[in-house]
This record gives C-alpha cells, sequence and structure tokens, in this order.
C-alpha cells in the first residue's frame, strides 16, 4: 500500500504530465513599478514576462511591494491561467501602501503623507521658525516671535501623524 508521501508525489508527477507547475521560484530580472509588473527568469532560464507584483491589475494604487532585481522570488500562477504573481521575495527595493488620503513609501528614505501634509515638509517648516523664531534680551527667550507659525505647523502634525 503507497503511503501518504507516494501518493502526493505521484499527483504531482501526473499534474505536471498536463500543465505546468503551479509555482515557481525565479530571479527578478526587471521591474516595472507603473504597471506593477516584473520579469522573471527560472533555473531553466526561461522568461516569464508581465508577472504581477498584486493580485488585480486595476491601475488602482493599495499595496505594492517591489523586488529587488537579481533577488529570488516565489511567484504563483493565478486561477490556473497563465498569469503569475509575485507572494514571496528574499530581498524588497520598495514597499508602497496607498489609502484616500495617506501614503507610505519605505525605500531608502522613507515618505509619509496624509491629509495633503508630507512630513519632510513639515520638519523643513519647523525647522524653519526653531531658527528663526526667537528674539532674547540678555538672557533666555522672552517670548516666541513666530507663536501662529508654530500653532499651525503643531495643527498640520496632528492632520498628519496618528
Amino acid at each position: 500500500m503507497a503511503t501518504e508521501e507516494q501518493i502526493r508525489k505521484g499527483l504531482e508527477d501526473f499534474a505536471k504530465k498536463f500543465g505546468p507547475a503551479t509555482s515557481n521560484i525565479a530571479v527578478v530580472k526587471s521591474v516595472n513599478e507603473q504597471n506593477a509588473t516584473c520579469v522573471l527568469i527560472d533555473e531553466d532560464d526561461q522568461e516569464y514576462l508581465d508577472v504581477r507584483l498584486r493580485p488585480v491589475l486595476t491601475g488602482k494604487e493599495s499595496f505594492l511591494q517591489v523586488p529587488k532585481i537579481g533577488s529570488y522570488v516565489l511567484a504563483i500562477r493565478i486561477e490556473d491561467d497563465d498569469d503569475w504573481m509575485i507572494i514571496a521575495q528574499d530581498e524588497t527595493e520598495k514597499f508602497i501602501w496607498v489609502t484616500p488620503t495617506a501614503k507610505v513609501e519605505v525605500s531608502e528614505k522613507i515618505l509619509l503623507e496624509a491629509n495633503n501634509q508630507n512630513l519632510l515638509s513639515l520638519m523643513e517648516r519647523l525647522f524653519t521658525v526653531l531658527e528663526k523664531g526667537y528674539t532674547t534680551n540678555n538672557g533666555p527667550t522672552i517670548s516666541l516671535i513666530l507663536k501662529t507659525e508654530f500653532d499651525d505647523i503643531k495643527n498640520d502634525f496632528k492632520q498628519l501623524l496618528k
């Protein structure tokens, strides 16, 4: 009597006779971030074109994980079709998360935007106010001369950060 492993292996071999594998480990050759696709090369040097970086390519932004060129990825077939999609990768070039009012992008730098505010812009404004905003009379600060600007930046940070 055959063991469970032998049956599983037999079914896998039988399925391979009638169609391509349902998953594949390959190397990333190129990435098209705009189209959310990439080109992969498997161990037999076969190219897989237009491999999806997300399951549905509607043009809407939500989540995108961009693999590093030259890294290994695990791709799966989408619903027994000729389309492939990456589900895991060993190196990531960039993460992008987008909601209707916010965006987070993590790569060599971090981009954080929400409610029409950008964290870097807010920080630059804050430092400008700090550099120019105090007046002293022979001692500690007497009054904050740019109080309105400080209050504006404070409110903008509240809109940006949770």
